[in-house]
């Protein structure tokens, strides 16, 4: 068998085995029975902790160790669940393309790291952690000793050295129903929601924000609206999830204090569901400069730093004291999607990266 088919092989199977947050020990004994069979001890940590997103469950973090290696390389087991997605575990190859449910984020990037243990005999620690795509607990309770954390996340093999804040946010407004041919004679709660999230996103709190690791992009996600039940009522109720990037240099508690004021105003209910303060790693740091060097190794030009748009596991790590980099293949974008995708030569050429990097750390 070839490392390319080894690698669609181990793609496979990951993805065909479902991990939604609280399904993450699905992957346990076919991890702990490859990892073995490749030098590693293998443990589990439980997960105790519940953030008010994590759904109801058992929860562990799996950890493999070979050797001493001052090295750790996280990467969550959960996916996003299926929803509308039309064929979620079933992996779809398309030419060079493979489409399924969790294939980008994040199932593609383990079969890489697998494939790459295989590869070499170098010192490793792995840490597989849960509910990173609701509450973030399994890297918040890891119990781990290294001088720096490589995460596993689409990056298009760019290194990632900043993270965007964020705050999510439920609201609940409150109308005035009537006949929908006259609505002004009623209150749309509707109207109301929308003009919310239209404020908030020209206030330049919001607005103005800059950074020069991050392109220029609306920050404010309307995530989800309920309301009314059809066109000839005016709605009387309207709930909105809604999600505000904050990037580095500014305030996500500040952002989440505007939503506050902005819900007193509209006269709504409203929820912060989460708030995470954005932060940033030093480009000169060693793990930086190590990533950075693995990368043009393999592919010949060293690739810049980036700053990511979503909220990952470096977070707690950075939080720690722990330098973190975040990499892997494919595109952020085309996560939680219904047709996910990652380019099998993008996964193999993160597979040789990460031997690279545990031949350095040797």
């Amino acid at each position: 068998m070839t490392v390319e088919q080894q690698l669609l092989e181990l793609v496979r199977i990951l993805v065909e085995t479902p991990t939604p947050t609280g399904n993450e020990k699905a992957l346990f004994p076919f991890l702990t029975d490859y990892l073995q069979s490749h030098g590693f001890t293998v443990s589990e940590q439980e997960v105790t902790e519940r953030h008010p997103l994590t759904p109801p469950g058992e929860y562990s973090n799996l950890i493999a160790k070979r050797g001493e290696s001052r090295l750790l390389i996280s990467a969550h087991l959960d996916t996003f669940p299926a929803y509308s997605h039309p064929q979620p575990y079933t992996l779809r190859q398309e030419g060079d393309k493979l489409i399924g449910r969790g294939v980008v984020d994040i199932k593609g990037q383990i079969a890489a790291l697998l494939l790459a243990v295989s590869q070499t005999s170098s010192p490793c620690q792995i840490a597989f952690v849960c509910d990173e795509e609701r509450g973030g607990t399994g890297s918040r309770s890891l119990q781990f000793d290294a001088d720096a954390v490589i995460v596993l996340e689409p990056t298009d093999l760019k290194p990632v050295i900043a993270h965007a804040g964020a705050v999510e946010v439920t609201a609940l407004f409150f109308g005035k129903a009537a006949h929908g041919s006259v609505p002004h004679w009623g209150d749309s709660a509707l109207e109301k929601a929308v003009a919310f999230a239209d404020a908030l996103k020209a206030h330049p709190l919001i607005a103005d924000q800059r950074h020069p690791l991050f392109e220029r992009a609306p920050l404010l996600t309307l995530g989800k609206l309920e309301a009314g039940s059809e066109a000839m009522v005016v709605p009387n109720k309207a709930v909105l999830n809604l999600d505000i990037r904050v990037l580095p240099g500014y305030s996500a508690k500040a952002v989440a204090d505007l939503v506050q004021d902005f819900g007193a105003k509209f006269k709504a209910e409203v929820r912060i569901d989460d708030v995470s303060e954005p932060v940033v790693l030093d480009d000169g740091a060693a793990i930086v400069k190590t990533v950075k060097k693995a990368v043009a190794d393999v592919t010949g030009r060293e690739p810049p730093a980036i700053g990511y748009w979503s909220w990952t596991d470096a977070v707690n790590y950075l939080e720690r004291g722990v330098p973190a980099v975040v990499i892997g293949a494919g595109h952020l974008g085309v996560a939680h999607s219904d047709e996910e995708w990652v380019n099998l030569s993008d996964l193999l050429l993160l597979s040789r990266i990460l031997t690279r990097l545990l031949e350095i750390y040797a």
